[in-house]
């Protein structure tokens, strides 16, 4: 079977069946009518052993619940609250997921959660909100649960076709985190240098993870460009800025092709269960495919400085 743009989530785990069933995987941010719980929903057909939702409110993630009772009613499914903004709430959904682990192992970590281009903001930890989110909860939730033994084969970064821009653009937010305290914010460059940080994130998690945790691989993606809840924030005029500073560095740039949901989730199912990826620990994947990306390599020279950052701003440092 060959994979692309056209992949459907239900094909990935029709063709990797075996690597569904008995086995538990936890998704950040499933959201209905997202890719994270269409990903959930294509796992259920597949008899996994456990479904761990994390999300910030179980009401929003009921109807998943419901929904994935109905596609299976013996899968197990157990909704960990995760406020990925509080650092406080990332400690304690380590916690929960060990309680409810109950002694297992998640096979596989798919960091789905996102906000994009929403207004200035910080957090509870005073870090701007889309930083906070994407990038910096991630980051502390899935080295703690590395740290306690948790994760047993993979973690899937979804990250986005915005980690793809220059350097200059990406990175600038480096040197003045807090945007002068909103003055100087741009909502689509606040979530493309969060969504850049992440892809990092994957590449050196990978690097760190090769000699003392071989069996467990990182990949980071780009799920594609899909109509979701995710675009809430934005408005004609954040569209048209992103796409005026995508074209200032590419000028051939048009914007990509909508996907559905089903082949929206397809690239991040695909990184979750494709054995033979295993070997290529650290990749980016874009329709289902490993892909090359030359800014990426670009944006290698900030790795240390943005773990270092993030190490700083959770108040811990990691070593695997």
């Amino acid at each position: 079977m060959s994979f692309g743009f056209e992949t459907t989530g239900d094909e990935i785990v029709d063709r990797f069946e075996d690597q569904v069933k008995g086995k538990t995987f936890l998704i950040t941010g499933p959201t209905p009518g997202g890719i994270g719980a269409e990903s959930a929903l294509c796992l259920a057909r597949a008899n996994p052993r456990h479904l761990l939702l994390a999300g910030r409110s179980r009401q929003k993630i009921q109807p998943l619940i419901d929904q994935l009772r109905e596609t299976d009613p013996n899968v197990k499914t157990s909704f960990v609250p995760l406020d990925l903004g509080s650092q406080k709430s990332v400690r304690q959904a380590v916690e929960d997921v060990k309680a409810l682990l109950e002694g297992d192992k998640i096979d596989c970590v798919i960091l789905n959660a996102a906000i994009m281009a929403c207004p200035y903001g910080v957090t509870e930890d005073g870090i701007e909100t889309q930083l906070a989110t994407n990038h910096l909860g991630h980051f502390l939730f899935t080295n703690l649960l590395l740290k306690s033994g948790l994760i047993g084969s993979r973690v899937v970064i979804v990250s986005s076709s915005a980690s793809e821009r220059a350097a200059e653009y990406a990175f600038q937010p480096l040197g003045d985190i807090s945007y002068s305290d909103g003055a100087t914010y741009d909502p689509m460059q606040a979530y493309t240098f969060s969504k850049a940080c992440s892809v990092l994130y994957g590449k050196r998690l990978a690097r760190l993870l090769h000699h003392k945790h071989p069996d467990v691989a990182v990949f980071s993606l780009n799920p594609g460009s899909i109509r979701t809840n995710l675009q809430g924030y934005m408005s004609a005029d954040v569209r048209s800025r992103a796409i005026d500073v995508a074209r200032r560095y590419n000028p051939a740039f048009t914007m990509p092709e909508l996907k559905t949901l089903q082949q929206g989730c397809a690239t991040q199912l695909r990184a979750a269960l494709d054995p033979t990826l295993a070997v290529e620990s650290g990749a980016y994947l874009d329709d289902c495919q490993v892909t090359r990306v030359a800014v990426h390599e670009g944006h290698e020279r900030y790795t240390d400085q943005v773990w270092e950052l993030s190490e700083r701003l959770v108040g811990e440092k990691f070593e695997f």
